[in-house]
């Protein structure tokens, strides 16, 4: 998988082709074939191994210091080259539903039970109300920063994400001791 990133890095996702991706690595082509229906595949499969554990939430902050960490460590890692990545792998996913079906599977849906499991986690301790909407909670979060990250093109920074996390969070957080 690592010739395929690598691929896609030195010339986008197009010059990852399962034939350059078999010559450089040295894997047949066949058996590439037998696990990813296509190059493009393996390529979301790399970026999602290598950015994926990067930016994992970390349930012993306080829920908006979490929300802060992830989604900046979600910026951090999509900056240069693999945000360039990530929005070449989210226009081949609109032109093939296979991919995705496989984007939403293993990099939106994960994330999101992740999240999900951070805020009723909070919930259980006391830190945010129970009215707080969890799916709305990470769309209005990661939809501002996807946004940006793809469409805007304009830089984040940690205060950006800092007013987010406060804006989102604040109707619902409890006042701590």
């Amino acid at each position: 998988m690592r010739a395929a990133l690598d691929l896609a890095f030195e010339g986008g996702i197009q010059h990852a082709t399962v034939e350059r991706i078999s010559t450089v690595s040295g894997v047949a082509k066949s058996t590439i074939y037998r696990r990813w229906p296509n190059a493009a595949a393996i390529v979301m499969d790399a970026f999602f191994e290598e950015v994926g554990p990067t930016i994992a939430y970390d349930v012993r902050l306080p829920i908006d210091e979490n929300f802060c960490h992830s989604a900046g460590a979600l910026v951090v890692a999509l900056k240069g080259p693999r945000g360039q990545l990530l929005r070449e792998l989210l226009g081949a996913a609109q032109a093939d539903p296979d991919l995705r079906e496989a984007f939403v599977e293993r990099w939106i849906m994960p994330r999101r039970r992740m999240g999900r499991e951070a805020i009723e986690g909070a919930i259980a301790r006391g830190e945010l109300l129970p009215e707080i909407d969890p799916e709305l909670t990470l769309d209005l979060i990661y939809g501002a920063v996807y946004y940006h990250l793809t469409v805007s093109f304009s830089e984040i920074d940690e205060s950006f994400i800092d007013k987010l996390v406060e804006e989102v969070l604040s109707p619902y957080l409890k006042a701590r001791a």
